[in-house]
């Protein structure tokens, strides 16, 4: 289940004001990042998603950084996310909110880290996605319609097809509609009680496993043994990591951690900035931070 926060949670910062010390002195740091709506803005065709340019180079420099790795964790199957993020081949790789991990060449190249295989569909998981299809194949006999006969403002709906999920898009489509769509598609549920339904950023996800971006961030935390983790998010899927990543924090499993929440939205991360123009602003600032901290080390 998702964690949610039950508090607005901190008030807006300029990238300037977040404190970056503790990540950019880590004497190893990862960092994970949620793709949609913090390194690329969000876009009503989701396939036209784009890193924002200053953060692509940032994750870029940071990926080839001595001691330093980048993760990104999303809600996109790992295929998709590899294509539309065109992250380093060094960074890992969490997607379907934390099913699926590929985590290749370390950034430091020495070839010994472990790739992890997505997990293959039970044949109960296999049937609840094949009644998630059949359920939503129904969306347009449901919908409200005009005068015309054509259902009013959803025309344009799109069904993200995942490995283990279906996402129904509602972005710039009217609100009446959207709700119908929503309102059908968590329906599924009530013959298929296993499902789990994900809601976010005009989305609803209905998802044949139970993993979360919280699994993600603690899957990374033991491959990848940091003293230090920071993770970005903007969704309520992302405060799953904002939690285990407190959880990690408390247990002592990292010396430092750092939750950053990108825009307005209630969250229990300890930082919020704008957008991903912010973000863009933020990673630039913690390159040039942990650059000059290994720099000194190494005089």
């Amino acid at each position: 289940m998702t964690s949610k926060p039950t508090a607005l949670g901190p008030a807006r910062s300029t990238p300037a004001e977040v404190v970056l010390r503790d990540l950019a002195t880590a004497e190893s740091l990862l960092l994970a990042l949620d793709f949609d709506g913090v390194l690329a803005p969000l876009q009503d065709d989701p396939s036209t998603s784009r890193m924002v340019p200053e953060s692509a180079a940032a994750i870029a420099a940071l990926a080839g950084l001595p001691r330093t790795r980048v993760a990104l964790v999303s809600g996109r199957d790992i295929a998709t996310l590899r294509r539309l993020s065109a992250a380093p081949d060094s960074a890992w790789l969490i997607g379907s909110h934390g099913a699926e991990a590929e985590l290749g060449i370390d950034a430091d190249g020495d070839g010994d880290t472990a790739e992890f295989r997505p997990p293959e569909l039970t044949a109960a998981e296999a049937d609840r996605l094949a009644a998630i299809d059949a359920h939503l194949d129904a969306f347009e006999h449901t919908l409200p319609a005009d005068g015309s006969g054509d259902a009013d403002g959803a025309s344009d709906f799109l069904i993200e097809s995942k490995p283990y999920s279906r996402t129904v898009h509602t972005r710039g489509i009217a609100p009446e509609a959207a709700a119908a769509l929503h309102e059908h598609a968590t329906e599924v549920v009530e013959e298929f009680p296993d499902i789990r339904v994900i809601e976010g950023h005009d989305i609803t996800e209905l998802a044949v496993k139970q993993a979360t971006k919280g699994d993600g961030i603690r899957l990374l935390a033991r491959a990848g043994e940091p003293t230090a983790m920071g993770y970005l998010g903007d969704d309520v899927t992302d405060e799953d990591a904002f939690a285990a990543l407190d959880e990690l924090t408390d247990s002592h499993v990292l010396d430092s951690g750092l939750t950053v929440k990108v825009g307005s939205a209630q969250t229990r991360a300890a930082w919020r900035i704008a957008d991903p123009a912010a973000v863009a602003v933020l990673l630039g600032r913690l390159v040039a931070e942990r650059t000059e901290f290994l720099r000194t080390v190494h005089d």
